[in-house]
């Protein structure tokens, strides 16, 4: 890139790492850099399909496009949901956005920073580093009361080249590894009463064993969807039982969650961060998994 996003985030931060969150008034005033590909990739697992498109079109930040998390970017072979879809397909999906040498992605949702930072992460994942999270994204959008479009964009296509980098999302076969060797703190990123069991939204209640509990959404202010600034999610890592960074697998239900746990800690300064992409609705469904129900001391 020819220019850089300006470093800091809400509340000054105080990120080791900065850079990778964006203000909305700094969007706002750069929505004409054409460097920019902007990216809404607002997502409802639970909803009907292509609830997050319609969103979009009833209205957007100006000149942002539109990215499936739940069908474009995610593997069409796979028996379970959000996989992380194979390398040329999600080449091709950011080359119809624009995204390529040359660019930098602001990736948004209209929730809490989930399906951003799952976005982030694939990016990343696959070599392209110059991507960044709008700060509380359309929440804090609309808040400020910001200009909304329907207007559609104009398409630049470009050549997202793929490049080899240290894929942060593993399998089954790495958690199964841990409980053994205990080398990665194992983050369960949903609903406390997911994680004790109480409430059971997969094929089995309760969490893999040994983890602790960091849910998503106490990582990000609940007023503007903005995240926590350092001091205040170190404490939330630390109550939880994470009181050093350390190696983490995050795991939630489907993918979306642990990204947040998973940034949240980049932000933070952590490496070796990874994500069970599956999740629990491959590893409750295997009745030769261990699950365990209750609040794990921290």
């Amino acid at each position: 890139m020819s220019w850089q996003p300006p470093v800091g985030g809400a509340y000054g931060s105080g990120y080791p790492r900065q850079g990778s969150l964006v203000e909305t008034g700094w969007l706002d005033a750069n929505l004409d850099n054409p460097a920019l590909r902007i990216i809404d990739c607002s997502a409802d697992f639970y909803a009907e399909p292509g609830t997050g498109k319609t969103r979009w079109l009833d209205g957007h930040i100006p000149g942002s496009t539109y990215a499936d998390l739940l069908e474009t970017l995610s593997d069409p072979d796979s028996d379970l949901p959000l996989m992380l879809p194979k390398p040329r397909q999600f080449a091709d999906a950011m080359g119809e956005l624009g995204v390529g040498s040359g660019t930098t992605a602001v990736v948004y949702d209209d929730a809490n920073g989930m399906c951003a930072a799952r976005l982030w992460w694939m990016l990343r994942t696959y070599g392209f580093n110059d991507a960044v999270i709008l700060n509380g994204g359309l929440s804090k959008w609309r808040m400020e009361q910001r200009k909304l479009t329907r207007a559609l964009p104009a398409l630049r296509k470009a050549k997202f080249s793929l490049r080899p980098a240290p894929s942060v999302f593993v399998d089954k076969l790495a958690v199964q590894e841990n409980l053994q060797t205990h080398r990665a703190c194992l983050i369960d990123a949903l609903a406390p009463e997911v994680f004790d069991g109480s409430l059971q939204r997969y094929a089995r209640p309760g969490h893999i064993p040994g983890s602790i509990n960091v849910p998503a959404k106490t990582l990000v202010n609940q007023h503007d969807m903005t995240f926590l600034p350092a001091d205040a999610l170190r404490k939330v890592f630390a109550e939880a039982g994470m009181s050093a960074l350390r190696p983490t697998i995050a795991y939630c239900g489907g993918g979306l969650a642990a990204c947040s746990v998973a940034f949240a800690l980049y932000l933070l300064g952590a490496d070796g961060i990874t994500v069970y992409d599956a999740s629990l609705f491959e590893w409750a469904a295997d009745p030769a998994l261990p699950l365990e129900t209750g609040n794990r001391p921290g």
